[in-house]
């Protein structure tokens, strides 16, 4: 028999894994925005690592704080090179004692995904946060040869549906046709549940 918190962890999860496996019912990313989260994101920062870049020069990449306002994820990054190639490798972890990979752990290359992101609904959910967050880098190929500045906020809506309580950690990696890394982002937030008493997930 498992463990309370197992299964309470369990059903928390599982609204995560539904569009996945429910490829044919057409999980639309845009659709699931719209639907009222019962819970709300705090944003801690963002960093890039893996710098400094050997193709690419990153000029900004912080949190800019405002007073009763959403935090804002400020990226300035000059790619000089054109790409007609570029992976997407999507990653979200939660904190256990230690970040572990959870459930999110995607990638597809960026020329494909701006193509067809329809059908498999992990991309569909993959290009959709990078339409909200990351939108100068969402068009057809070739990328390159500009400098993308980029000024977004984490949302709710951003998120699936129900999403456990905790600390999360959010990796967006774009990386060159030989592997070299052209930006890669983390994401550090906080996901809380709403209303007067607390989700027996928080416990």
């Amino acid at each position: 028999m498992l463990p309370c918190w197992n299964v309470l962890f369990f059903l928390g999860v599982l609204p995560w894994i539904w569009p996945c496996s429910y490829a044919q019912f057409g999980f639309n990313y845009s659709e699931e925005k719209n639907l009222t989260r019962p819970f709300k994101i705090k944003v801690h920062r963002v960093v890039c690592i893996d710098t400094p870049y050997e193709e690419t020069i990153l000029h900004e990449c912080r949190t800019i704080f405002r007073r009763n306002q959403r935090p804002l994820l400020s990226v300035s990054l000059e790619v000089p090179k054109m790409y007609d190639y570029l992976m997407i490798h999507f990653q979200l972890y939660y904190k256990f004692t230690t970040y572990q990979t959870f459930l999110i752990d995607t990638k597809a290359e960026g020329c494909n995904l701006m193509r067809d992101h329809k059908s498999d609904p992990k991309l569909n959910y993959m290009y959709g946060v990078l339409n909200d967050m990351m939108s100068p880098i969402v068009h057809p190929c070739p990328f390159g040869n500009r400098t993308y500045i980029q000024q977004a906020m984490l949302k709710e809506e951003n998120a699936p549906r129900s999403v456990p309580a905790g600390d999360y950690r959010m990796d967006v990696r774009l990386s060159s046709k030989t592997n070299v890394t052209v930006i890669w982002m983390q994401l550090y937030f906080e996901v809380r549940r709403k209303g007067i008493l607390n989700s027996m997930l928080e416990w």
